[in-house]
């Protein structure tokens, strides 16, 4: 798969049979449909609220759409890419630890051998 943001090919990183696709040099990370609620052992982890941003729109790796802007998280605090058929979320660097950050503040419970994971390889700044 390409990167949405950078067009490098990403490489996979497989976490409990989620297999999460890494930007090299971005840092971005890719969500097929239901792998964030799978890897968060939630049911849904947030609503998705549609965002007015100036950044561009990018074409979903899998089918090339354009992506749309949401707001996730309790806070609403986090803009990622969503694309509009579904086929998954697109994070920029940083965006997963706010929003777990974000999730855990709101009172959820993230096992600890995914706030591992997450912490290892998505850290927030000055980590």
């Amino acid at each position: 798969m390409k990167c949405p943001v950078c067009q490098v090919a990403t490489y996979v990183v497989e976490y409990a049979e989620i297999e999460l696709d890494l930007c090299p040099e971005c840092q971005g990370v890719w969500f097929d449909r239901g792998e964030l609620e799978l890897l968060l052992d939630q049911e849904r982890v947030a609503p998705l609220i549609a965002a007015t941003t100036s950044e561009a729109l990018r074409n979903c790796p899998i089918c090339t759409k354009k992506m749309k802007k949401v707001n996730i998280g309790p806070a609403s605090r986090v803009l990622v890419d969503s694309c509009p058929d579904g086929c998954g979320v697109w994070f920029d660097d940083q965006e997963l630890s706010v929003l777990t950050r974000d999730l855990e503040a709101e009172g959820w419970q993230i096992q600890p051998q995914v706030r591992r994971f997450l912490h290892e390889m998505f850290p927030a700044k000055g980590e």
